[in-house]
């Protein structure tokens, strides 16, 4: 599994230094910055200590979804909890399980940090299939952005460690695949007519539920198979439905 560590918006060039020095210590290549301040800043090579090449490689680019293009699962972090996603949230020592659960289909990871001053928007936290979190004994002060990454960097690295010597289990379905299926979830949903709530929020849920999931392509098929059947049944159903009508006027 290929990993990526995405800072959106960060405003201290030190912090992106010490970032991209905890990302190299743990063994890690990829940092991507979006919108960030002067991140080739002398204090923030001076920060990077050692890691200066990380630093110089950073991939810039102007929106999230840009740096997220190419990413099979997405995982947001946050330091205050946000009732609108709050089925995404795992505590940071979930993320061994998580990312075992989802070695077999994800070849690259990305995870997301929000600017130093309020973290991540809802809006891109929802970009994320889950948001994790450090539990922590005070509620302020939160953690700095480089403390946060070093963190979750130190978590990634020993999930992966105690992964490499595992038995290969069952392949599991990609992300594309998850996308399919949900859409055709909603499509055979929308043929019986069922109205969607809140401007596409029930589709995006479906998509991330789905992806957290641990199905392999011949389960993904199955449902798939599922959808096609009731939906051709109901059309059907519907189609001879309105002859009869016609016939009875």
């Amino acid at each position: 599994m290929n990993v990526t560590f995405v800072l959106v918006r960060p405003k201290v060039p030190e912090n992106v230094g010490a970032c991209a020095r905890a990302v190299h210590t743990m063994g890690f290549k990829s940092l991507r910055l979006v919108s960030p301040c002067h991140h080739l800043d002398e204090k923030a090579k001076w920060l990077a200590h050692g890691s200066v090449h990380v630093l110089e490689k950073a991939e810039v680019f102007d929106s999230v979804k840009e740096a997220l293009k190419d990413a099979d699962f997405i995982v947001g972090t946050t330091a205050r909890k946000r009732h609108a996603l709050k089925h995404l949230y795992y505590p940071i020592q979930k993320l061994d399980a998580i990312l075992k659960s989802k070695s077999g289909a994800v070849k690259k990871a990305a995870f997301l940090f929000g600017c130093e001053g309020f973290g991540l928007t809802n809006g891109e936290l929802g970009l994320c299939d889950v948001v994790t979190y450090v539990p922590m004994a005070q509620r302020q002060p939160s953690l700095n952005l480089a403390q946060a990454v070093m963190v979750t960097v130190y978590e990634v690295f020993q999930a992966l460690q105690s992964g490499a010597g595992a038995a290969a289990g069952p392949r599991l379905a990609e992300r594309r695949a998850f996308a399919r299926l949900a859409d055709n979830i909603w499509e055979l949903m929308k043929s019986m007519k069922v109205r969607e709530p809140a401007q596409g929020l029930f589709h995006r849920s479906l998509k991330r539920a789905l992806n957290r999931t641990q199905w392999t392509n011949a389960d993904i098929a199955v449902f798939d198979r599922f959808c096609k059947q009731v939906r051709w049944y109901t059309e059907t159903h519907c189609r001879d439905g309105e002859k009869e009508k016609k016939s009875d006027a």
